[in-house]
């Protein structure tokens, strides 16, 4: 009977190390691409941290810092609630990102949940964690930034998505000359408006469906079952990318699915 009982401690011990590790282990995939006129440049996407800014191997900033990244991209998700976000910007002070990080809004930066209770952040709520993310961070909704680079010309586009319906584009206001542009979107939906609408890039970094988070038998299930993992081929978007994120939503906890950040390697 002591030896069942003492098995059965073992099982739950190895049980919980092989959860903890799955969840909190972060993985590095590396992204290899060969861009025309533009210099050697690494750029980091992260996304979906939900509060979470230590790992089992590294703090966030240490895990992104020593790749020497030259622009980072953050889309969306950054906490649960309102009370994590000053902690969380102090860990995004510490990214080391030569040419600046690029943030778009998810639908935790609209919304929190405390306990089991989700509520709507008002409208001065949002303000005010806007102004927090601005401190440490290029925000777009909506909108665009130019990053100049030796010679190449870099368009960084960020869609608002956070909340469906919000996501807006103005052809008119594209850069022709731009020798790379990369859409930033919280959730992958947002490859409907852009195929509706006809626009072009050459990177979409998306997040959001945690790569189904609990992944059995390989395959996600649920809302995003229908949605890749990683990056797939798009003839508009030219690559598209969908980041399992860093950190975990309604269950604390991955299965098959480690925490990731993506690094972009052009040029090298």
């Amino acid at each position: 009977m002591i030896g069942i009982t003492i098995l059965f401690l073992l099982c739950i011990v190895a049980g919980g190390y092989f959860l903890t590790f799955q969840t909190l282990y972060v993985q590095t995939s590396s992204v290899h691409l060969t861009v025309p006129r533009m210099p050697p440049l690494t750029l980091i996407h992260i996304t979906d941290l939900h509060g979470r800014t230590r790992y089992l191997n590294g703090s966030l900033h240490h895990l992104l810092n020593r790749w020497k990244p030259d622009i980072v991209c953050v889309t969306g998700d950054l906490v649960q609630n309102s009370g994590q976000l000053a902690r969380l910007m102090e860990e995004i002070a510490k990214i080391e990102a030569r040419h600046g990080i690029y943030f778009v809004p998810g639908n935790y930066e609209r919304e929190e949940i405390r306990g089991w209770q989700k509520r709507l952040y008002t409208t001065g709520e949002i303000a005010a964690c806007k102004k927090q993310w601005e401190s440490q961070m290029t925000v777009l909704e909506n909108e665009d930034s130019l990053i100049k680079i030796g010679e190449a010309l870099i368009r960084v586009y960020g869609f608002d998505n956070s909340t469906y319906g919000n996501e807006q584009y103005d052809t008119h206001r594209e850069v022709e000359h731009a020798d790379w542009t990369v859409f930033l979107a919280h959730s992958p939906n947002i490859i409907s408006l852009i195929h509706e609408k006809g626009i072009h890039a050459n990177l979409l970094l998306t997040g959001h469906t945690h790569g189904g988070q609990v992944r059995l038998f390989g395959r996600t299930f649920g809302a995003y079952k229908d949605f890749h993992i990683g990056q797939k081929k798009d003839k508009l978007v030219g690559l598209f990318s969908i980041s399992r994120g860093l950190g975990t939503a309604k269950i604390p906890l991955r299965l098959n699915c480690f925490p990731e950040i993506t690094v972009f390697l052009i040029n090298h």
